[in-house]
């Protein structure tokens, strides 16, 4: 078996469907974009968990962006951290919750427990405890989750939480970019699909790194994320100035260090040159030359989704139902919860 025969890999070929899916759907990013730009709102707090921060930090990093400056102030917080009532909130604070599953028990414990009113939410479930509850929601169209690890939804989460703070920022350029995710995720997909020996012919790892420059930084997040979630490989995700400093001191012969070059990333060869000298293998993921780094988390996806599956193949584990589901589905959904 290879990684193109894993329940993964065939979720990962549906993305530019279910992107196009979405983007054809009333998927409710405008009323979303209503409810952050309101004339009361001073600043949006975008939380999630896991892959669903990664797409907050990948919103905050774009409304940095100069043709974004006209939205409010947004901030990304982890979930865990306005959980249970300890996060501080602001007059004119609002709440932008990111969950697929819309059950993610911090967020729930957030709303319950002094978070502004109303809040939106972008999720794939409308009728989660998250998605019956928002003021206004933005929904992602997920054809098929047959992996544990997230694929359609994490690419349908940026994507309308861009689409909602574009128009929220009446950023045109920005909204334009979001609507070329699908064909961003076709490219991506026959890029990693090319780069099949690439990937068959990377050894073991003891550990790894990933890292990506400016706003796809949440890309290296994300492909540190499948390394350790499918693999079990140890992986940090680091922007690329951090990847030629402080990620790159522990690295050694035995290592991975992978280099996801979207566009403008000016210190990417640099980066990859100051890693090598540990005698690490380097490795540029294939499929996000030259993309936007915003879209980043869509354009590294496929790539890392085909390694992490390879890898964890060669080492004899499960890259469909990873040993430790049950036990983060307890944690992520309380005792009870069973994984889906």
């Amino acid at each position: 078996m290879d990684y193109r025969q894993t329940a993964l890999w065939q979720d990962v070929l549906e993305i530019p469907a279910a992107l196009r899916a979405t983007l054809a759907a009333d998927h409710g990013a405008d009323r979303v974009a209503g409810l952050l730009g309101a004339p009361d709102v001073r600043r949006v707090v975008v939380t999630g968990n896991g892959a669903a921060y990664y797409v907050a930090l990948g919103l905050w990093l774009a409304s940095l962006d100069a043709g974004s400056a006209g939205g409010p102030e947004l901030t990304a917080v982890p979930a865990g951290l306005v959980a249970r009532g300890r996060f501080a909130w602001r007059s004119g604070d609002r709440l932008l919750a990111i969950s697929s599953s819309g059950e993610f028990r911090d967020v729930i414990e957030a709303v319950a427990h002094g978070a502004p009113q109303p809040y939106a939410a972008v999720t794939a479930t409308a009728g989660s405890t998250l998605g019956t509850g928002a003021g206004a929601r933005a929904l992602q169209t997920v054809l098929h989750q047959r992996a544990v690890t997230h694929t359609q939804a994490l690419c349908g989460g940026i994507v309308l939480a861009l689409l909602a703070w574009a128009e929220a920022s009446a950023d045109a350029a920005l909204a334009e970019l979001a609507r070329s995710a699908p064909e961003v995720a076709e490219s991506a997909i026959e890029a990693a699909s090319a780069a099949a020996g690439e990937v068959a012919d990377t050894p073991l790892p003891r550990a790894a790194i990933a890292f990506a420059g400016g706003a796809a930084w949440p890309a290296a997040l994300e492909t540190a994320l499948l390394l350790k979630e499918v693999a079990r490989v140890p992986c940090e995700g680091v922007e690329t100035r951090e990847g030629a400093t402080s990620a790159m001191f522990g690295l050694g012969p035995e290592d991975l260090v992978l280099s996801i070059p979207t566009a403008g990333d000016e210190l990417l060869a640099e980066t990859e040159a100051a890693c090598a000298t540990s005698g690490a293998r380097v490795l540029r993921l294939r499929g996000a030359e030259a993309v936007d780094g915003r879209l980043g988390l869509v354009a590294a996806l496929p790539a890392g989704c085909a390694l992490a599956a390879d890898l964890a193949l060669r080492a004899g584990h499960d890259p469909d139902q990873p040993a430790w589901t049950e036990a983060y589905y307890r944690v992520a959904r309380g005792p009870s919860a069973a994984a889906p």
